[in-house]
Protein backbone atom coordinates (compact mmCIF):
# COMPACT_ATOMS: atom_id res chain seq x y z
CA UNK A 1 0.00 0.00 0.00
CA UNK A 2 1.38 3.41 -1.02
CA UNK A 3 1.35 5.92 1.60
CA UNK A 4 1.38 9.69 1.52
CA UNK A 5 1.00 12.81 3.42
CA UNK A 6 -2.20 15.11 3.43
CA UNK A 7 -0.77 18.00 1.65
CA UNK A 8 0.46 15.67 -1.84
CA UNK A 9 -3.52 14.34 -1.25
CA UNK A 10 -4.81 18.03 -1.58
CA UNK A 11 -1.95 18.96 -3.89
CA UNK A 12 -2.42 15.90 -6.53
CA UNK A 13 -6.15 15.09 -5.34
CA UNK A 14 -7.59 14.48 -9.53
CA UNK A 15 -4.33 12.08 -10.04
CA UNK A 16 -4.71 10.32 -6.74
CA UNK A 17 -8.39 10.04 -7.59
CA UNK A 18 -7.40 8.13 -10.75
CA UNK A 19 -4.85 5.93 -9.21
CA UNK A 20 -7.27 4.89 -6.59
CA UNK A 21 -10.49 4.13 -10.04
CA UNK A 22 -7.59 1.76 -11.07
CA UNK A 23 -7.72 -0.13 -8.09
CA UNK A 24 -4.30 1.44 -6.30
CA UNK A 25 -5.17 1.43 -2.07
CA UNK A 26 -3.95 4.43 -0.53
CA UNK A 27 -3.09 5.76 2.82
CA UNK A 28 -2.68 9.06 3.64
CA UNK A 29 -0.81 10.06 6.89
CA UNK A 30 -1.02 13.62 8.83
CA UNK A 31 2.15 14.74 10.74
CA UNK A 32 3.56 11.18 10.28
CA UNK A 33 0.55 9.29 11.70
CA UNK A 34 -1.54 7.57 9.58
CA UNK A 35 -5.00 8.96 9.45
CA UNK A 36 -6.82 6.86 6.90
CA UNK A 37 -7.21 4.41 3.61
CA UNK A 38 -8.88 5.80 0.71
CA UNK A 39 -9.71 2.28 -1.12
CA UNK A 40 -11.71 1.43 -4.55
CA UNK A 41 -15.54 1.60 -4.42
CA UNK A 42 -16.34 -2.09 -4.90
CA UNK A 43 -19.85 -2.92 -6.96
CA UNK A 44 -20.45 -4.80 -3.79
CA UNK A 45 -20.58 -1.49 -1.84
CA UNK A 46 -22.00 0.94 -4.37
CA UNK A 47 -25.29 0.34 -5.81
CA UNK A 48 -25.86 0.21 -9.90
CA UNK A 49 -26.59 3.20 -11.37
CA UNK A 50 -30.19 4.30 -11.25
CA UNK A 51 -31.19 2.29 -8.53
CA UNK A 52 -32.36 3.25 -5.23
CA UNK A 53 -32.38 0.20 -2.79
CA UNK A 54 -33.88 1.87 0.60
CA UNK A 55 -36.94 3.11 -1.90
CA UNK A 56 -37.62 -0.26 -3.06
CA UNK A 57 -37.25 -2.18 0.42
CA UNK A 58 -39.69 0.42 1.84
CA UNK A 59 -42.40 0.63 -1.10
CA UNK A 60 -42.32 -3.35 -0.21
CA UNK A 61 -43.57 -2.63 3.16
CA UNK A 62 -47.46 -3.33 3.79
CA UNK A 63 -49.95 0.28 3.29
CA UNK A 64 -52.73 0.22 6.35
CA UNK A 65 -55.60 2.15 5.47
CA UNK A 66 -55.69 5.21 7.04
CA UNK A 67 -58.45 5.80 9.81
CA UNK A 68 -58.76 9.56 9.92
CA UNK A 69 -61.86 11.17 9.21
CA UNK A 70 -60.73 13.07 6.14
CA UNK A 71 -64.24 15.60 6.99
CA UNK A 72 -62.36 16.75 10.38
CA UNK A 73 -59.68 19.24 11.07
CA UNK A 74 -56.61 18.30 12.39
CA UNK A 75 -57.26 20.18 16.03
CA UNK A 76 -60.56 18.45 15.96
CA UNK A 77 -58.70 14.97 15.88
CA UNK A 78 -56.09 15.68 17.94
CA UNK A 79 -58.65 16.86 20.57
CA UNK A 80 -60.37 13.55 20.01
CA UNK A 81 -56.91 11.80 20.70
CA UNK A 82 -56.40 13.75 24.06
CA UNK A 83 -59.52 13.09 25.32
CA UNK A 84 -59.56 9.03 24.34
CA UNK A 85 -55.84 9.16 25.92
CA UNK A 86 -56.70 10.89 29.37
CA UNK A 87 -60.63 9.44 29.58
CA UNK A 88 -62.29 12.69 29.26
CA UNK A 89 -65.89 13.71 28.29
Amino acid sequence: MTTITAKELRDNLNEIAKRVSAGENIRVSYRNRPVFDIKPVTEERAPKKGTMPGLEALLKIPRKPSTLDPNKTIKRIYHEMLDEKYGRK
